[in-house]
Parts: C-alpha cells; sequence; structure tokens
C-alpha cells in the first residue's frame, strides 16, 4: 500500500485553493484552512536534547500593547510571518489575502502592496517573509515557486524561481532569511526537505543544504528560518519537533527543543527569532512561545506582567524589534498579530 503524505505547504495550498475548502464560505475556510495545515560566540552544542521531565518554569515578562487585525474593511485572513523593516514598520504577510501589509511603529496602517498572480509584484499564498537593513523586502512567493525582491515601499524588484530538484520535483518555498555575514539568501524548501542558498552577488544558486530524515543536516518539511547576527542560521522543523542551527559555513551546531508538551519540549514549532543569545520559538499547538539560549537550554516562556503564561491561538511567525525589545507574535488562526514589549 502506498502512503501519501502532504506536507504543511502543501495541503495549505489545497486549502487556501478551495479544493479541500469546508463549506460554508469565506469565514469557516478562514478559521479552519491553513490553521490546520500548519497544525500539523562559537557555540558548542551537542546531539538532539532530552529535556529533564521536571524543569522549572520560568517567566520572560511582556506587557502586552495591542493587536493587529488588519485594514480596515480588509481584515487578514490567516497571516502567517511578520518582519520588521526599516524605520521599525512591521510588514505582515497575509498570503491567503496574497499580500503584505505594512504598519508603522504604533500600529498605523501604512499601505499595502501584492495581488494575486503570477506577474512582477504579484504573489500565490506566500508563506515567508523577511527584510533587510537596506530596506529591501523579500517574500516567499509559495505558489509561484519562487521568491520575490521589493523596495521598502513595495515597489518589485526581482522574482527569482527556485530550482527543482535533480529528480525534478517542484520547489516548494515557504520562508526567506539573509546572511548577515556574506551576500547571500537561504530560502526553505518545504516539500524537497532542504535548505537553497541564493547568491546575491552573482544570482546563482549555490549547492542546497540538508536532506530528508531526523539525523543533522535532515529535515522533515522544514517550515520557518531565522538567522542571527553572528551568521547562525535556524530552521524550524514542525515534524521533527525541533529547530536546526548550522554555522554560517553550513556545518551543523545543534538542535534545539525536543518532543514533548512539557516545559521546554516542543509539540508543533512552527516561527522562531533570536534576540541576543535568547532564541524566541512559537509553538502553534501549545499556543506559546518559549525562549531558549543558543545552546538550547530552556530559559522560559512568554508571560504577561503576573507571571501567568500567556495562551496565544495557533502562534505561528514571530518578529523581534531588538532595538526596542517589541515582540510581534503571528496568531493564524485567530487572524491577527498581537505586539508586546519584553520588560
Amino acid at each position: 500500500m502506498k502512503l501519501t503524505v502532504y506536507s504543511p505547504a502543501a495541503k495549505a495550498r489545497k486549502w487556501l485553493a478551495g479544493a479541500l475548502a469546508p463549506r460554508g464560505g469565506r469565514s469557516e475556510f478562514c478559521a479552519a484552512g491553513l490553521s490546520l495545515v500548519l497544525g500539523l560566540a562559537p557555540v558548542v552544542f551537542a546531539a538532539q536534547r532530552q529535556v529533564e521531565p521536571e524543569v522549572a518554569v520560568q517567566g520572560i515578562r511582556t506587557r502586552t500593547k495591542g493587536v493587529i487585525i488588519g485594514p480596515r474593511g480588509k481584515p487578514l485572513c490567516m497571516p502567517s510571518d511578520a518582519a520588521v523593516g526599516r524605520d521599525d514598520n512591521l510588514y505582515v504577510l497575509d498570503g491567503v489575502n496574497h499580500r503584505v501589509v505594512v504598519y508603522d511603529f504604533e500600529g498605523k496602517f501604512l499601505f499595502e502592496f501584492g495581488s494575486r498572480g503570477s506577474g512582477a509584484g504579484q504573489l500565490l499564498f506566500p508563506l515567508g517573509i523577511s527584510t533587510a537593513p537596506d530596506g529591501k523586502v523579500y517574500v516567499a512567493d509559495s505558489g509561484n515557486h519562487r521568491f520575490q525582491i521589493f523596495e521598502a515601499d513595495g515597489k518589485p524588484l526581482e522574482a527569482v524561481q527556485l530550482p527543482a530538484t535533480a529528480s525534478g520535483a517542484a520547489p516548494d518555498p515557504t520562508d526567506v532569511a539573509l546572511d548577515p555575514i556574506r551576500p547571500r539568501l537561504y530560502i526553505v524548501d518545504n516539500d524537497n526537505h532542504r535548505l537553497c542558498v541564493y547568491n546575491l552577488t552573482s544570482h546563482s544558486f549555490e549547492e542546497a543544504m540538508g536532506s530528508p530524515g531526523m539525523g543533522q543536516r535532515q529535515f522533515r518539511f522544514p517550515f520557518l528560518i531565522d538567522t542571527s547576527p553572528e551568521g547562525y542560521v535556524l530552521v524550524v522543523e514542525p515534524i521533527n519537533t525541533r529547530v536546526q542551527v548550522f554555522n554560517s559555513r553550513g556545518k551543523f551546531v545543534g538542535f534545539i527543543g525536543a518532543w514533548g508538551v512539557k516545559p521546554g519540549q516542543l509539540f508543533r514549532p512552527k516561527g522562531v527569532a533570536t534576540c541576543g543569545d535568547q532564541v524566541f520559538v512559537t509553538d502553534s499547538y501549545l499556543g506559546q512561545v518559549q525562549v531558549f539560549d543558543m545552546r538550547g537550554s530552556f530559559l522560559g516562556m512568554l508571560t504577561d506582567p503576573n507571571g501567568v503564561p500567556m495562551q496565544l491561538t495557533t502562534p505561528t511567525g514571530i518578529a523581534i524589534d531588538v532595538k526596542h525589545r517589541r515582540l510581534y507574535v503571528v496568531e493564524l488562526k485567530a487572524n491577527r498579530v498581537c505586539w508586546m514589549d519584553l520588560e
């Protein structure tokens, strides 16, 4: 008997295209579609960590400032990722609506860009977004099997198709992240269990990283990604229930997290972001954001000012404004972005 396994991104496009959408119109579609799919200094690391069962819960206190639900009359529908850009503006990826929505530091809507299609500047169910110090915005244009580069104001600059695998399998980009050391862009290829590397100077692809599996330098449907200022690459693997870390040369460094539902364990990690030596990881199933250090040790989880763990609705992408110590957490099933400041 042949077993067919759909990746999160492949299932997402089936839901988003309506092939598996529930009856009842857009409201049911937004609530049930993508959320079901996506529900599924030198640092020395050891093999994948086994977290002690009686780990103490520490609080990383935050103060919630507000939520972003989309422009008036055009609400967000299952947003998946966000990124902090130049001038502290926030770029929210609203993939069901095939657009990027931009807000200022105070949460005021500024503008949006993108529309459904395959032309220059158009998007098709994009899933991941990243920004650069020069203001450029990079989007994993998942349904079009490419990534796109935009100016800070949304003007399209370039669209780059990802290469197929040696066997001819189509690429499936779900997120992008800049290498802070060299002029390179990392692109997660979800269906093909690999990390593509694009040289921004030569405008060519370098050798891809990864293969299917559960070991070092192996992935099972990697999803979102981040890079640290030191050049470490952190890849979230929802199915392997971990974050895998590489150095800037592509060498395996270690794993963050292990399977489970206790503090310090991960069940369905989705997003990752770094702030200094801290690594923030969202877990869509547990509804939490947990914090680790760069060696993979559990530091605690986000709490309110009273120390009560925050319970979020399908937290997915996460972005950090390091300068202001502000966190933005995308709550996919709630169709919003929650923003809070670290105390």
